[in-house]
This record gives structure tokens, C-alpha cells and sequence, in this order.
């Protein structure tokens, strides 16, 4: 019957998007759990938690994080959240976002940039967003006595790297020297070796939670 052909149309994501972008939050609470997987984009790569960040809903942002959405999805682009967060300049979000396992060192794919080379200049919040960021880029792998995570796995394509595992927790011993600047030297467990610094983070990702059948 006609109400069959409806039950088609009624698309679980779309609406997550939409009303992540919209700020409808009890919506985003309800819907979440009719989605497969909430992390999934649109046909631009963009996520739930970009439209989230983007609009400055953070109480949604809050939400989808803790949920466990991937926090460092890239548009196709290669915009992260972080990267949109900076570009509003909002360093409350940036600080939630890197203190949930942002990539720090996460570049845009058509101008090679960073989170924090996307702050808005000429915008209000654009010096403490800035310095936020670019103080983590300066300071990561030098405070926590060094201590930073492994936000990939990571298979070595040379001897001298380390293979990583998501969440792993390694210390960085040097990071980068004269003839390599994407390339950080860590000790993992007993081992040390080189490991890229654009798949590290401040602290872990948050996992996803588990779906309880309610």
C-alpha cells in the first residue's frame, strides 16, 4: 500500500545530517540509533559532526562525539571538523575536539593546510583560536612528558618506522630534524622508530559506542 512506498523514502541519515545542521538536538538523539552508522557522509564527504561544528551546535557536537562518531572524518576536501571548527574560529569546540582525538596535523587535500592555518583572520576569536592551535602544533609530543596516540593503524613502509595500532600510547622522543618534518621519532613499548605525525593525537578517539538493543 501507499504507506510502504513512504517507508522507502525515509532516510535515517539524511535526517541525522539535516538535523545536525539544523540544531534540532532532540532529533539528533532520537534518530542516531535508526542509522547504521552515524559516522557515514554525503555525497561531499561531509558528516553529521561537520554540519554540527559547522552551524555551532555544540551541544550536538558534544553529543556525536561522545557517541563515538569518527571525529576525524575528512570531507572531500580533506576538511576535518577541526579544520571547520578553526574556520569559525571556535576554540571551544577545537579544544573539546582535540581532547576527543582530533588529528592535529591533518591537512585540507587542495591547499595543504592545517586546523590551525584556517582560522579566520579578520574574525572575531581568531587570536585565541589560533593560538590554541598552533600552540598544540608546537607543543604536542613535547607536553605530556611527550605522550601522544596513535589515532590509525599504521603498517611501516621503511625499517626505521614503527607499526602503529589505533589508541596505541607512545612517547615521542625527537620530533621533527633537519631533513624530515612530517616524520616524528617515538618509543613504543620497547621499540622506536619513526612514525607519521599527521595519524597522532593529543589523546585517544573516543570508541564508538556499543548499539544495546533498547
Amino acid at each position: 500500500g501507499p504507506l510502504g512506498s513512504m517507508r522507502v523514502k525515509f532516510n535515517p541519515l539524511a535526517l541525522l545530517l539535516d538535523s545536525s545542521l539544523e540544531g534540532e538536538f532532540d532529533l539528533v538523539q532520537r534518530i542516531i540509533y535508526e542509522v547504521d552508522d552515524p559516522s557515514l557522509p554525503n555525497d561531499e564527504g561531509i558528516t553529521a559532526l561537520h554540519n554540527a561544528v559547522c552551524a555551532g551546535h555544540t551541544e550536538i557536537v558534544k553529543f556525536l562525539v561522545q557517541f563515538g562518531v569518527n571525529v576525524n572524518a575528512a570531507d572531500s576536501d580533506g576538511w576535518t571538523p577541526l579544520h571547520c571548527a578553526a574556520s569559525c574560529n571556535n576554540v571551544q569546540v577545537c579544544k573539546f575536539l582535540v581532547e576527543s582525538g582530533a588529528a592535529v596535523f591533518a591537512m585540507t587535500y587542495s591547499d595543504m593546510q592545517t586546523a590551525a592555518d584556517k582560522c579566520e583572520e579578520m574574525e572575531e576569536g581568531y587570536t585565541q583560536c589560533s593560538q590554541f592551535l598552533y600552540g598544540v602544533q608546537e607543543k604536542m609530543g613535547i607536553m605530556n612528558k611527550g605522550v601522544i596516540y596513535a589515532l590509525w593503524d599504521y603498517e611501516p613502509q621503511n625499517d626505521d618506522e614503527l607499526p602503529m595500532k589505533e589508541g596505541d600510547c607512545m612517547t615521542i622522543i625527537h620530533r621533527e630534524d633537519e631533513d624530515e618534518i612530517e616524520w616524528w621519532w617515538a618509543r613504543l613499548n620497547d621499540k622506536e622508530g619513526y612514525v607519521p605525525r599527521n595519524l597522532l593525537g593529543l589523546y585517544p578517539r573516543i570508541k564508538p559506542r556499543q548499539r544495546s538493543l533498547a
